[in-house]
C-alpha cells in the first residue's frame, strides 16, 4: 500500500483534497503543524468514507523542522506513492517592503519544503510509479513584473520550474509531476470584495481544484507529466 500525502490536510483546500481523494480509494495521510483537531476531523471522515486515513504533525518553517518531518514520516509511513504540496506561505508585499525574513520564510514554505519532500520520498514515489502534484498560482507562464506579492509569485515560479525539471528527470521512472496553479479560490484571503470583477465573475471552487488532482492521479491519465494547468477562470491571462 502506498500513501497519498497531503501537506497543510487539515483545513481549507487541504481537507478538501483529502476528503474527495479517500473517496476515490487513496489511502490518506493528513499532515498538519498546529491545526491537530482539523485532522482529526477530516481523518475520522476519510475513514467513515471507507478510506485507510492517518495523520501526520510536521512544522515546515525551517529545513531543520522538515528535516524532523521527513524522519518520522519515513519511520511510520515509508510507501509515500503520492505527494501534494499544498502548503504554502502567503505574503501581500512588493519586493521593496519585503524583510530577508520574509522572503526566507516564503521560499521554504513554497519552494525548499516541496522540493525537500519530493527528494526524500522519490525512491518511494519512483518505486510505486506514483505522482507528485504542487500548487501554484495562476499566470507563472507569461509572468511580468509582479508588486502585489513578489516573494510569493517568485517561489511559485520557481516551483514550477522544478515542477518541469523534476519530471522530465524521473519520466522514464513513471513518476509523473504536474502543477495546478488556481487564480482566486472562494475561501482566498484577499478574495476581491466583489467577485464580479473577475473575467468569469466568480472565483473558483475547492470542488473544481479538486476534481483536477482526481483526474491527474487516474491511472488512465498516466501519459500527462511536467504540466503547469491553471484553473483560474481568465485571471492573469
Amino acid at each position: 500500500m502506498g500513501w497519498t500525502l497531503v501537506t497543510g490536510g487539515a483545513k481549507r483546500l487541504g481537507a478538501k483534497l483529502c476528503l474527495d481523494l479517500s473517496a476515490e480509494g487513496h489511502s490518506v495521510l493528513v499532515h498538519y503543524r498546529t491545526s491537530k483537531k482539523e485532522a482529526e476531523e477530516v481523518v475520522e471522515t476519510c475513514r467513515s468514507l471507507g478510506a485507510i486515513a492517518e495523520m501526520i504533525q510536521g512544522d515546515f518553517s525551517t529545513m531543520s523542522s522538515t528535516e524532523d518531518f521527513i524522519r518520522v514520516c519515513r519511520t511510520n509511513f515509508p510507501s509515500i506513492r503520492v505527494l501534494i504540496n499544498n502548503v504554502g506561505n502567503y505574503l501581500v508585499k512588493p519586493a521593496s517592503k519585503t524583510s530577508i525574513q520574509e522572503w526566507n520564510a516564503i521560499f521554504q514554505s513554497n519552494l525548499y519544503t516541496p522540493f525537500a519532500l519530493s527528494s526524500a520520498f522519490l525512491n518511494s514515489l519512483c518505486e510505486n510509479r506514483g505522482s507528485i502534484v504542487n500548487i501554484g498560482i495562476a499566470g507563472l507562464e507569461g509572468m511580468r513584473a509582479d508588486i502585489y506579492s513578489t516573494a510569493y509569485m517568485s517561489a511559485k515560479m520557481a516551483l514550477l520550474m522544478l515542477t518541469k525539471s523534476l519530471a522530465k528527470e524521473t519520466a522514464s521512472q513513471g513518476l509523473r509531476v504536474n502543477m495546478i496553479s488556481p487564480g482566486y479560490l472562494e475561501n482566498a484571503i484577499d478574495l476581491p470584495q466583489d467577485p464580479a470583477h473577475l473575467p468569469m465573475e466568480r472565483a473558483a471552487t475547492l470542488d473544481e481544484i479538486s476534481r483536477l488532482v482526481i483526474y491527474l492521479l487516474n491511472e488512465q491519465n498516466n501519459y500527462i507529466t511536467g504540466q503547469n494547468i491553471e484553473v483560474a477562470g481568465g485571471v492573469r491571462l
